[in-house]
């Protein structure tokens, strides 16, 4: 095959096909290197030897269940994940990527598996038995596991052709975080899947000689596409770690990506605000970033002044600011929407934010006190339209208005499992006056800037604070607090969650700040100066009063599994009475 038809088929065959492909063609080239807590390498996998893996997994299903059939994949970080992922689509089961049902996280495995229907699982022989003992006295106790890690690779050529995919059929289901309510699958399908890696390989340049360094977990949607499906199809060599080693280290990312001469490596808005605040100039001698090609940010509210530090700490070890590529999508429609353009610097809208806050409207600024700096995230894909939709009225806004961002693409998935209200309400809309189509709700406020086409996030509808007749953004409220306190001298990496609680008539506006040791040491000497600063930071951006701000204990703010901050979950909490926050003598202690 030449380079060209290798290339075609990569961009139009699903992932298991392309891997048998790439199997066949250079079956000893690294796909896979797998890193321990200190960037050793603790495993990793070859074309062939990925084939033969998931070919094993795949003649196991064809044993133990039918065509379909939902199968659960619980797995630590590491390489046993991707053969049991492609190992399901090679079969024709439908993967169920979730977190590890610890203890704590059990109940929700459970609903889950109720949601789907499951009754089997995949995992690994030494961990089988502590899941089990989770789900004692549940419905899922009686769940059939099969221990991967025990089967014995299949020793066959791979294949010169396979038997068709129904590109219509589902892949996997993408659960949502749930955090606020019980978690609704996405039903992602062959040709979803397909559409979106191939939109992701073009429209960011990549190729079989892309390296790239990803952390981020499996059964999140940037884990799964960016770091696991995306290199099988692209034929390059992709390193991965585990998340909670880019939390406990994250300077070892940066130094994993100049080791490796990664062109790819990105993560969430917060993974560059940790890196800059652990940098170290001492740690960093002598490193090169000037391969980095694409620093991947999104899946968060991305802040200029994020991206201005991090290229004023990089750049002098080769990073450019036109490296970083601000992204825009969501696991409803796979992952991938928006992004670029690639080589070129960030765009940034200055608007008015009284005319955004009181109007929802984009307008230039009107006074240089009232500038708001907005950060564009990319153009959509030339297979993705943007609509900006009143979400009342379902009417379409005309350009500069804040509304509703809605998607038509090919890459949207079909709906959510067993939910068809649900389907028809968020993958079914239509636009007032138009019914030739059907798009997607987000859930997400926006706007599209003619000027440069860039698709601008302000903010999850369900997650706005009215105060006053005015709509606030809770990310703008939380990055006043953490200034406020980092300009106290205190990490600006906190975690703070900004939402309304009602008290009477009155609508509340509470901030909840999880605290480090130094903020909670501080707190004991200093708390009425802290708490002032906050407060003043509030007013003085927002002109709004911040009624309540709670200090709560390290690990105490409740997040996804992707770091993301969980509002909705932790103002169901506090209206509960559950959130105290700490008292001056528990500060001290």
């Amino acid at each position: 095959m030449t380079d060209y038809e290798i290339f075609s088929a990569a961009g139009a065959l699903p992932v298991q096909d392309v891997l048998a492909l790439r199997a066949w063609l250079t079956p000893e080239k690294t796909l896979f290197t797998f890193l321990g807590d200190d960037g050793e390498e603790t495993g990793g996998l070859t074309y062939r030897e990925l084939w033969s893996r998931c070919e094993a997994v795949a003649a196991s299903l064809a044993l133990s269940s039918r065509p379909g059939d939902r199968i659960m994949l619980f797995y630590p970080p590491g390489l046993d994940f991707v053969s049991a992922f492609v190992g399901c689509l090679m079969a024709g089961r439908i993967a169920v990527p979730v977190n590890l049902p610890s203890r704590r996280r059990a109940e929700r495995s459970v609903r889950i598996i109720q949601d789907c229907g499951a009754r089997l699982a995949l995992g690994l022989s030494a961990q089988i038995d502590e899941f089990r003992a989770s789900f004692e006295g549940s419905e899922a106790a009686d769940m059939v596991w099969i221990a991967t890690d025990a089967l014995e690779p299949g020793a066959g050529a791979p294949p010169t052709s396979r038997s068709a995919v129904d590109m219509n059929a589902v892949a996997y289901l993408q659960y949502t975080s749930g955090s606020t309510s019980n978690p609704k699958g996405v039903m992602i399908t062959f040709g979803n899947l397909t559409t979106n890696c191939r939109m992701i390989r073009d429209t960011l340049r990549l190729n079989d000689e892309s390296t790239m360094v990803f952390w981020q977990p499996h059964h999140h949607d940037m884990g799964l596409i960016c770091a696991i499906l995306l290199p099988i199809v692209i034929g390059n060599h992709t390193v991965l770690m585990a998340p909670n080693t880019f939390v406990r280290q994250p300077m070892l990312w940066i130094e994993l990506i100049a080791k490796h001469r990664a062109e790819v490596a990105g993560g969430p808005n917060f993974a560059f605000d940790i890196t800059s605040e652990r940098y170290s100039a001492e740690r960093m001698a002598g490193l090169d970033l000037s391969r980095w090609r694409l620093a991947l940010n999104g899946s968060d509210i991305v802040r200029p002044t994020t991206l201005d530090r991090f290229s004023d700490r990089f750049g002098p070890h080769g990073f450019r600011p036109e490296t970083f590529l601000v992204c825009y999508g969501m696991a409803e429609a796979v992952l991938f929407l928006s992004a670029g353009p690639v080589g070129q610097k960030p765009r940034y809208a200055a608007v008015d934010v009284d005319a955004l806050e009181q109007h929802g409207q984009a307008r230039p600024p009107s006074a240089p006190e009232k500038e708001r700096l907005l950060v564009g995230c990319g153009e959509p894909s030339w297979e993705v339209e943007v609509a900006i939709v009143d979400p009342e009225t379902r009417r379409r806004l005309p350009d500069g208005e804040v509304g509703e961002i809605w998607i038509n693409s090919p890459t949207i998935g079909i709906g959510y499992w067993g939910n068809p209200e649900e389907s028809r309400r968020v993958f079914q809309a239509r636009i007032a006056g138009d019914s030739t189509k059907i798009y997607l709700r987000t859930g997400d406020l926006g706007f599209v800037n003619p000027d440069d086409f860039q698709v601008y996030v302000c903010g999850r509808i369900k997650d706005l604070i009215i105060s006053e007749g005015r709509n606030l953004h809770p990310e703008d409220i939380e990055y006043s607090v953490v200034g406020a306190l980092a300009a106290l001298g205190e990490s600006s990496t906190l975690s703070c969650a900004a939402f309304n609680a009602q008290q009477g008539d009155e609508q509340l506006i509470v901030a909840v700040v999880e605290v480090d040791r130094s903020l909670k040491r501080n707190l004991a000497d200093r708390r009425p100066e802290i708490e002032r600063a906050v407060r003043r930071a509030v007013s003085a951006d927002h002109g709004v009063s911040l009624h309540r701000l709670l200090f709560i204990p390290p690990s105490a703010m409740c997040k996804t599994t992707s770091g993301k901050v969980q509002r909705g979950l932790m103002r169901q909490l506090y209206v509960g009475g559950a959130i105290k926050g700490l008292e001056p003598a528990e500060a001290a202690a």
